[in-house]
């Protein structure tokens, strides 16, 4: 089995690597228009998935975080800390806890959507609205072919 050597400056496109900056380079835009409202990228998905629901478990938020469970609890605790988040016991099941924006939340909540779709719309700006759909449904097909077991 032969392999290949990455070297961009070939012309060779490697898809993987071409995913990996666009999606570093996504992220950094979305940390910098974030960056007035107190929260990262990663605590803005918190937020917006409690925000959806807020009976969601910990490991759902961790998946939406893209975070380990452990990195979630953490990052739970300073939500919380600053004010972004109350968190309190189901009134009927006692291992349930409830975790709820508070004003401060909602607000920076908002916010975070609307850096997102900032973002979103720069980095697409230069297709047209079928290339989006296509993109989007070849990026949802990548990942369904590498979902494991």
């Amino acid at each position: 089995m032969s392999m290949r050597k990455m070297d961009p400056s070939s012309g060779e496109v490697w898809i993987g690597y071409s995913l990996k900056i666009a999606q570093h380079r996504l992220r950094q835009r979305l940390e910098a228009e974030l960056a007035e409202t107190g929260v990262s990228a990663a605590q803005n998905a918190v937020l917006l998935a409690i925000g959806n629901n807020p009976q969601i478990s910990n490991a759902s938020l961790a998946r939406a975080a893209f975070v380990t469970p452990q990195s979630m609890q953490g990052m739970l605790v300073t939500l919380e800390r600053d004010g972004f988040i109350v968190r309190t016991p189901h009134p009927e099941h006692g291992r349930i806890i409830m975790t709820e924006l508070t004003e401060k939340g909602r607000a920076v909540a908002q916010a975070g959507t609307i850096a997102a779709e900032t973002v979103e719309r720069q980095m697409l700006a230069g297709l047209t609205s079928e290339e989006v759909k296509l993109l989007g449904d070849l990026l949802r097909r990548c990942a369904d072919a590498l979902e494991g077991d």
